[in-house]
């Protein structure tokens, strides 16, 4: 499964209470994943079939984690397109089937980026008894969430830690 995973290493536990923790897992919920899941969705704004984003928090004795991961009919391509493909032989489904599309592609995503767009197709129709596909770069989804969010995380954590010291 292609994921991500965020987390905040809290102090030793003799300083920290249960009031704490529940706090900072809190605003980790309530701030953390909708922000979280708003750059997934990014990923896939131009996609016609979209997968949904879920999300597990879980809590150590010394870490409160968030991971987010695609899910539904489309998590498959999102991983997918996330880690590339190398090039490869395409065949119809059906035997003595024949190919048809239009040769013309401009992908939704492209590699370095989170935001995606509309993929558009153009020119004639064609058709193949086999197509030579010449595979595509992975798209890093997560690698690119982390880095966009990396700041934004140990900011908010960060405030997290300190109203709850306060508290």
């Amino acid at each position: 499964m292609v994921s991500i995973r965020i987390s905040v290493s809290v102090p030793e536990a003799k300083f920290v209470g249960k009031k704490w923790l529940d706090e900072i897992a809190m605003k980790q919920r309530q701030q953390v994943v909708p922000k979280l899941k708003h750059l997934f969705e990014q990923t896939v704004f131009g996609w016609s079939r979209k997968p949904n984003f879920g999300w597990v928090q879980t809590r150590t004795g010394d870490e409160i984690s968030v991971m987010m991961y695609p899910e539904g009919a489309a998590a498959d391509t999102w991983a997918l397109v996330s880690s590339g493909a190398p090039g490869h032989v395409i065949v119809p489904k059906r035997s003595g089937g024949f190919l048809r599309f239009k040769p013309g592609y401009r992908a939704a995503t492209t590699p370095g980026k989170l935001q995606s767009r509309r993929a558009y197709r153009s020119g004639p129709t064609v058709g193949a008894a086999i197509v030579n596909h010449p595979g595509f770069t992975a798209r890093e989804f997560p690698k690119l969430i982390a880095d966009e969010f990396e700041e934004t995380y140990a900011g908010e954590m960060q405030d997290a830690i300190n109203i709850a010291a306060r508290s």
